[in-house]
């Protein structure tokens, strides 16, 4: 369990922060929006923002800001439940962990594109006072080799060495993103199996599960829709977490070695993952993913009703706010470009 009875605490408290989220008349009302200012306008009204995005000025407004305040609102929710129970390596803590890889990808993603300097503008100060390496030193980094001693004495220092490049050459993203999150979902996994009692563990489990999946399957398609000349099948299985749920890793490396999108789509629809995550078609102008989120979302929604252990309502919880974060931003694009509400909601995980 998580460390002491006062951690019970976070179950209603949770459930109350996610009865207060955008529900479908919400995101109807946003999507019929004209600006991004009477979307943003619209958020600040609501309950669920009241406090997270009152400080965002109308004048010179832009995404980038919009995207930080929504992240901040994620954050200062998962602290307020953690102010009931915290300890070092206790379940809950995944949440930073996660928090401190998405950062450190930001950074190499930018050195792998060498731009050495650019990190600090993106740094996000809420963060910065909160995770077990500096991010200050981590934006003075101007090479991968100068990440190295920011994150000495952290877990992600064994990773980080795993993916160096020779010295002098830039990083390899993509292999820096499966390393890390691949140690992400491990070690999640392993927690919650220490941690969590009974039928909960699976179930708490399963939502991890299928997060992982839905990253393979998406990197699958990807790669197969854009990079099939530039990622060979050895390449692409390499990539792939080694985490599994409905399919199995060597149905995975089978689809990592279709020829193609369409064979790649075949051996997808034929599949156990169809009847979970939705089917998948070669049509651009429909998102295969969405089906799989809308997945993920449901099952999030069904943990918050049910359970009544705090590691699970916590995750799913975070769970479906992050996906109401990545709605958000979608809806504010749609309306920047003027899509009509039936489009946007397209768009939409829920």
């Amino acid at each position: 369990m998580l460390e002491n009875q006062s951690a019970l605490a976070i179950v209603p408290k949770a459930k109350a922060i996610a009865a207060r989220r955008l529900m479908r008349d919400d995101y109807a009302e946003l999507e019929r929006k004209r600006s991004v200012l009477e979307v943003t306008t619209a958020l600040q009204n609501h309950p669920y923002f009241a406090d997270s995005l009152k400080g965002l000025s109308p004048m010179n407004l832009h995404r980038a800001q919009i995207e930080e305040a929504l992240r901040k609102d994620i954050f200062y929710k998962y602290e307020s439940l953690m102010h009931y129970t915290y300890k070092k390596g206790s379940f809950g803590t995944y949440f930073l962990m996660r928090c401190e890889i998405t950062e450190l990808l930001a950074k190499i993603r930018l050195l792998s594109m060498g731009f050495r300097h650019h990190y600090i503008v993106q740094l996000p100060g809420f963060l910065a006072s909160k995770t077990s390496f500096s991010l200050l030193k981590l934006a003075k980094a101007e090479t991968i080799e100068e990440c190295v001693p920011v994150v000495a004495g952290t877990p992600y220092a064994k990773v980080l060495a795993s993916v160096m490049p020779p010295r002098g050459k830039l990083p390899d993203y993509l292999l820096c993103e499966h390393a890390f999150w691949d140690y992400y979902y491990t070690t999640v996994i392993r927690q919650i199996d220490r941690s969590i009692p009974g039928h909960t563990r699976q179930d708490t489990k399963r939502l991890f599960l299928q997060q992982a999946e839905i990253y393979n399957l998406d990197l699958l398609y990807r790669a197969k829709a854009f990079y099939n000349t530039q990622l060979p099948p050895q390449r692409i299985r390499a990539l792939l977490l080694n985490v599994s749920y409905i399919l199995p890793p060597r149905k995975l490396y089978e689809m990592a070695n279709a020829r193609d999108l369409n064979e790649f789509l075949r051996l997808y629809n034929d599949s156990r993952a169809k009847a979970v995550y939705g089917e998948r078609t070669a049509d651009l102008e429909k998102p295969s993913d969405i089906e799989a989120d809308r997945a993920l979302y449901h099952a999030a929604e069904r943990l918050l009703h049910f359970s009544c252990m705090p590691q699970t309502v916590l995750a799913a919880t975070l769970c479906l706010a992050d996906i109401q974060r990545s709605n958000i931003i979608n809806i504010i694009e749609g309306v920047r470009y003027g899509l009509p509400a039936a489009q946007i909601n397209a768009f939409l995980k829920y």
